[in-house]
């Protein structure tokens, strides 16, 4: 029986924060990243709009095979919430928002939490809900930078463009005190370096992905599911646009791992 893979959806090349970790952790895990780049960026987006593209890939996932789905974006995780936590999907999914929270919550030492996300994750609330469910003295602050996302999905992460406007999308949470920071969009973990020079070390930095990868780990090896080791698994890539842009800009986010991609068509969620 040939194995099951493990799918990541994306409105992007953000994702690859996410895939890269469980890679680390399940090197021998078939892994397919599929993207909607034709619609990028899904930040501003109607949640319903996110939604209906989810749930298109969420077809193409089953079509694979997948075990599965790591949903690798904030706003999409916030568009199809209660279908992630009902169970309600052709193929198991897990997004990245309440593995984030939990770690946020477990660390920050006053409470106070920043999260930088897009702007339609900001708009849903799915942070501040879902931290205070973990830290109920918490004082949350949100903060939208969607030109932190433009820059990462044009693979510019560093250089003094990019410090200058991560310092002018922070200013805010820096002002309101955090002592932890959500990453709230898969996009910025890229440019963490950045960041973290801007907010300096008395800032505790959560990459939901992280969390996110720790739990899938913990999740197909509890149910026995995991691929045994010994092994590297296949790695496939799929975008809904420009395959040749895509892994232009995926070979600078992930440097040697991303060398060929497909271009793919799904006609049932088409505007």
């Amino acid at each position: 029986m040939c194995p099951r893979p493990i799918g990541f959806f994306d409105s992007g090349e953000g994702g690859l924060t996410v895939m890269r970790e469980v890679a680390r952790l399940l090197p021998a895990e078939d892994l397919v990243y599929a993207c909607d780049t034709a619609h990028f960026p899904y930040g501003p987006r109607p949640m319903a709009e996110v939604r209906r593209y989810f749930l298109g890939f969420m077809g193409f996932f089953a079509a694979q095979g997948c075990k599965l789905v790591v949903v690798a974006c904030n706003t999409a995780t916030a568009a199809a919430l209660d279908l992630l936590e009902g169970g309600n999907l052709p193929v198991p999914a897990i997004g990245v928002v309440h593995p984030g929270a939990r770690a946020a919550a477990a660390v920050s030492r006053s409470g106070r939490i920043g999260v930088a996300a897009t702007q339609g994750t900001c708009n849903s609330g799915i942070y501040p809900r879902t931290l205070m469910q973990y830290r109920p003295d918490g004082a949350i602050t949100q903060q939208p930078c969607p030109i932190l996302v433009i820059r990462a999905e044009e693979g510019v992460i560093s250089g003094p463009v990019v410090r200058e406007e991560v310092e002018r999308c922070l200013s805010p949470l820096m002002a309101a005190g955090m002592d932890t920071l959500v990453l709230g969009c898969t996009h910025f973990p890229h440019m963490e370096a950045v960041i973290a020079d801007v907010v300096g070390p008395g800032v505790t930095l959560i990459d939901p992905g992280l969390a996110t990868a720790a739990e899938v780990a913990y999740r197909l090896q509890a149910d026995g599911t995991a691929e045994p080791g010994g092994g590297v698994g296949r790695r496939t890539f799929y975008t809904t646009a420009d395959p040749g842009h895509f892994v232009e800009v995926a070979g600078r986010l992930w440097p040697g791992s991303v060398t060929h991609a497909e271009q793919i068509h799904l006609d049932f969620y088409q505007e």
